[in-house]
């Protein structure tokens, strides 16, 4: 094992220990009550979500760089001025549920997709590798057992937000990924009235089409040549197309890729909240309607 092999095998296991607990406290320092959270559990398409809610909001056409000095990160939200009516902030998060949260949108993905994106991102960056035996068989046991990723498993985070206080008190909007890659023009008016706004559904087309996989692809391509010019550019995004943050997107991809096995341990582990969530277990084909889905979570 290399060096930076065995500090990247340190700093994941020291990522997803109790050490982390006291900078995630640190992180929410300085929140404000009027702050409204966007959440999600890692590669559940957030990214794409933040760009088009920084066009809508702003006028402006959303860069990896500029968008962080107006839907910050947790981890940066210091300094970042409002942008939402009553002088919220709109701050993205990975965390589970916390009580500093008192407002929040949390964007789902079905877990067979967020686990082959993980695995995707986590072999990239050769963390899947040190954390398993590289392997999808392997990476599939420490996902489910919330071993893979910083914040725990996808079943436990996202039970933590659809039982939290928001969801019973109408402070939380639920939205799949998959409603929103088939409808987000709808979805995004609906958003934007939870956050407070009248809907332009002009705007909201505009910032759709501006931040489709291709243009978001093309985005990611200019951030990198420019941190290439300033000589920035980490070991990962120099390995050409598999280092991209921005991948397919996929919806149902999993069906393709993962093996009657692998999907019954999914079910064991998430199986309820797939249903909580209109996802079917198994290998069935249809899913409930965001209607349905949002009268039973929110």
């Amino acid at each position: 094992m290399t060096i930076t092999q065995t500090y990247r095998l340190i700093h994941a296991k020291a990522a997803r220990s109790k050490i982390r607990v006291p900078l995630v406290w640190c992180q929410h320092l300085g929140l404000k009550s009027q702050d409204i959270f966007q959440a999600s559990f890692p590669r559940s398409g957030s990214t794409w979500l933040r760009f088009m809610l920084f066009q809508i909001l702003t006028g402006a056409d959303p860069g990896f760089h500029s968008i962080q000095r107006t839907i910050p990160e947790i981890d940066e939200h210091r300094g970042v001025p409002p942008i939402l009516p009553g002088g919220g902030r709109l701050i993205k998060t990975h965390e589970q549920y916390r009580k500093d949260y008192t407002r929040g949108v949390f964007l789902v993905r079905d877990v067979r997709d967020v686990l082959l994106s993980n695995f995707a991102r986590g072999t990239q960056f050769g963390l899947t590798q040190l954390l398993s035996k590289g392997d999808l068989d392997s990476f599939l046991e420490i996902f489910v057992k919330g071993k893979a990723v910083q914040q725990g498993s996808w079943q436990d985070h996202t039970r933590s937000w659809l039982e939290s206080p928001l969801a019973k008190n109408g402070n939380l909007m639920v939205v799949r990924y998959e409603d929103l890659r088939k409808n987000p023009e709808q979805i995004l008016g609906q958003l934007l009235q939870f956050l407070g706004l009248t809907p332009d559904f002009r705007i909201i087309r505009k910032a759709i089409e501006n931040n489709s996989l291709h243009q978001m692809r093309a985005k990611e391509d200019r951030a990198r040549q420019t941190r290439e010019r300033s000589n920035l550019l980490s070991p990962e995004e120099k390995v050409g197309e598999d280092g991209r943050f921005v991948r397919n997107g996929s919806v149902g991809g999993w069906r393709d890729k993962l093996t009657d096995a692998q999907v019954k341990i999914i079910d064991q582990y998430a199986g309820d909240m797939l249903s909580a969530l209109g996802y079917q277990p198994g290998r069935a084909e249809n899913w409930s309607s965001q209607a349905e889905v949002s009268a039973r979570t929110v």
